[in-house]
């Protein structure tokens, strides 16, 4: 009698999902010493997914979409003044359907709390291409739709190469990274450069629940894969330093902003 209930709850929730097609709800976030809101509208005709994260701890806020079926997402900061685009990573997000029922097991479990002591914990390496700022007119409609609430400049992200060489620029790069681009003062000695990518304070993130599979439970279709994702976004730039640079020397050349 309770399965069955479930799924005739189920059957109603998204009946109204469907005929409504935005739906708007939340998770309680629970992350070291913060505790916050995090807000998630999803659009299951246009597959894309919104989320507005707070700021809290070292991570800005930020307003995300992912346009599930343009393949592209967009982030908005308000503190940078920045909106960035990429791809969507789709090993690790999911669509707009996963993130609804991922919230409605929750919703029948009677839970709509994330701990992230008990997440699985995804991180992904991008930084902003700043030499040119993209025409918003090219963007998809929900794209479009999503930035007009924002107008920042915005940017390209590109994915830092799997063996890329990452420094902390806090601790490794020091007083000696420069915050524009120029050339390097000495010119390296005449030994040429490499590039190398600095991790800076301040990051964002966002936390879901996802489900991946179904199974069968006395005859009826359940989730048996469910798990709390926390997706994190640290704050990296793209460097041109001198060869001999190491977790304790500096000599570098890092594009950390454009305005």
């Amino acid at each position: 009698m309770g399965q069955l209930l479930i799924i005739l709850i189920n059957a109603l929730f998204l009946s109204v999902v469907t005929a409504n097609m935005d739906m708007k709800f939340g998770y309680d976030v629970i992350e070291g010493n913060a505790r916050y809101l995090e807000n998630i509208e999803t659009n299951l005709e246009k597959n894309v997914v919104k989320i507005h994260t707070p700021a809290h701890n070292d991570v800005m806020e930020s307003y995300q979409i992912k346009d599930f079926s343009q393949g592209q997402q967009m982030k908005c900061l308000p503190s940078l003044q920045q909106c960035r685009l990429r791809d969507i990573e789709r090993e690790t997000e999911g669509d707009a359907g996963q993130v609804t029922e991922g919230f409605i097991h929750s919703w029948n479990k009677g839970d709509k709390t994330i701990d992230s002591t008990n997440e699985v914990v995804v991180t992904e390496m991008y930084y902003a291409d700043f030499d040119e700022i993209i025409d918003y007119n090219s963007l998809g409609q929900s794209l479009e739709e999503f930035y007009q609430d924002f107008k920042y400049p915005l940017y390209n992200e590109i994915k830092v190469p799997k063996d890329a060489e990452v420094f902390n620029m806090t601790s490794s790069l020091g007083s000696r990274t420069k915050r524009k681009v120029n050339w390097l003062s000495d010119g390296c000695r005449g030994q040429g450069i490499k590039t190398v990518y600095g991790i800076d304070s301040g990051r964002t993130c966002n936390h879901l629940k996802l489900c991946e599979s179904r199974g069968t439970l006395n005859g009826v279709n359940v989730f048996t894969d469910c798990d709390n994702v926390h997706i994190t976004s640290p704050t990296v730039y793209r460097c041109i330093c001198c060869p001999w640079v190491t977790p304790t020397t500096g000599d570098c050349n890092c594009v950390t902003m454009s305005r």
